[in-house]
């Protein structure tokens, strides 16, 4: 009878102790894209990677267009031209086809590989001011918003890391 009342004691208070252990654990979330998004800095980087990929799409369309009026003619000209010239034509228009589509590709990777740079370099710059607050707050989790399925607005930093990485990034 001893031995129960003796096992039963200790596992209660071992209970006792893992529920507050667990109680105390403090975990947050933030969501990283409002955090781009409405920061000075995410804002800037957002707003060149816009004017690029706007020009870059401009300067296609113009090209576009163009090939799409030498295509006609090219049409026009078919029983009017010799065959050979015909082909000739084809086959040039065909080449100006690939250099474009080429062209293009080359811009998309390349924008693609400015927009992880920036990015990082962002994150790169916030992560410590990140790393601070957590440390400060004595937050033992911070999860992204996206991973969360319910949470209480409470547990929510993104408004004060927001404010944070305005007040010390310019």
């Amino acid at each position: 009878m001893n031995f129960i009342k003796i096992t039963s004691t200790i596992f209660i208070v071992f209970m006792i102790f893992i529920s507050s252990s667990n109680s105390e654990d403090q975990i947050v979330y933030l969501d990283l894209d409002n955090v781009v998004s409405n920061t000075k800095a995410g804002k800037l980087i957002l707003s060149k990677l816009e004017k690029s990929k706007n020009s870059a799409l401009s300067r296609f369309e113009k090209k576009e267009k163009d090939l799409k009026k030498i295509e006609d003619e090219i049409k026009k000209q078919k029983n009017v031209i010799s065959e050979d010239e015909y082909k000739k034509r084809l086959v040039e228009f065909r080449k100006e086809i690939t250099k474009f589509r080429n062209d293009k590709k080359k811009v998309i990777n390349e924008f693609n590989q400015k927009k992880q740079i920036e990015f990082a370099e962002f994150f790169k710059k916030i992560t410590p001011i990140i790393e601070e607050f957590v440390r400060e707050k004595k937050i033992d989790i911070v999860l992204d918003k996206k991973n969360i399925f319910i949470a209480t607005k409470k547990k929510d930093i993104t408004q004060e890391i927001i404010n944070i990485i305005d007040s010390k990034i310019k």
